[in-house]
């Protein structure tokens, strides 16, 4: 049988992008720690397992490589057991988020992937488009970014290690997606965005996913959905008045 020399090529282009998966390990008192407003450290740590779990079942359609890059040491292999033996794991390393993000980047591109993303792991609705238009974003451009509704990023991706993007950005605080933007084009480079998304920080991002799954915005049969629809609905009366 003859097989389609267009399938072979695709499947190639698949083979040679990488995902990055970015994470803390969810241990309770250590993760999502702003949420304990309004949920208990344990709590904490199980709805960022379920993210976890909801990106674990993406990349298992898209089939691509896939690498995480996790802090602190997982002694009791949390992350391991969501992800299995198939991926790839390594410990973050450096001073700070920027040259973290760019260590793992390097890492990967420079075991011959021609592209890699590395996305967050407290965007619980990723989805498959956001990522598949990542990657054709990159076959045309230098940089891919996937806006927060804060202005920041969930998503960066890249052919070539660039360092520069990562350099003199205050992360967590004001304009990051739009700074680095500034960075890329100063170093001429070209860039897109791929689709916005909304991470998990703070209580009333909790309370938006709520009204959004009840509503049917968002799929109700996520690991997520299910453990937001539980602690809320279960705890109504006191997280009402602390929301």
């Amino acid at each position: 049988m003859i097989k389609s020399t267009k399938n072979i090529g695709i499947l190639g282009d698949m083979m040679r992008e990488a995902i990055i998966v970015f994470t803390r390990v969810p241990i309770p008192g250590k993760t999502k720690t702003r949420l304990e407003k309004m949920i208990t450290k344990e709590e904490c740590a199980n709805i960022h397992i379920n993210f976890l779990k909801d990106i674990k079942n993406i990349c298992d359609i898209l089939k691509r490589d896939i690498f995480i890059f996790y802090t602190p040491e997982d002694k009791n292999n949390i992350i391991k057991n969501i992800f299995g033996s198939k991926v790839n794991y390594k410990i973050q390393e450096g001073n700070d988020l920027g040259e973290k993000m760019f260590d793992a980047i390097e890492y990967v591109l420079n075991k011959d992937y021609k592209s890699s993303i590395l996305i967050g792991s407290d965007i619980p609705y990723i989805c498959i488009d956001d990522l598949e238009k990542a990657f054709s974003i990159l076959k045309e451009k230098d940089i891919v970014l996937g806006p927060t509704v804060d202005n920041g990023y969930y998503l960066v991706g890249m052919n070539k290690p660039t360092k520069e993007i990562f350099q003199n950005i205050e992360y967590g605080h004001g304009n990051v997606l739009s700074n680095t933007i500034e960075t890329i084009k100063n170093i001429n480079l070209t860039y897109d965005l791929t689709n916005e998304n909304r991470d998990i920080d703070e209580p009333k991002d909790l309370k938006y996913f709520y009204e959004e799954i009840k509503n049917g915005t968002v799929d109700k049969d996520m690991n997520t959905s299910k453990f937001i629809v539980k602690i809320i609905e279960e705890n109504s009366k006191c997280l009402e008045l602390k929301i």
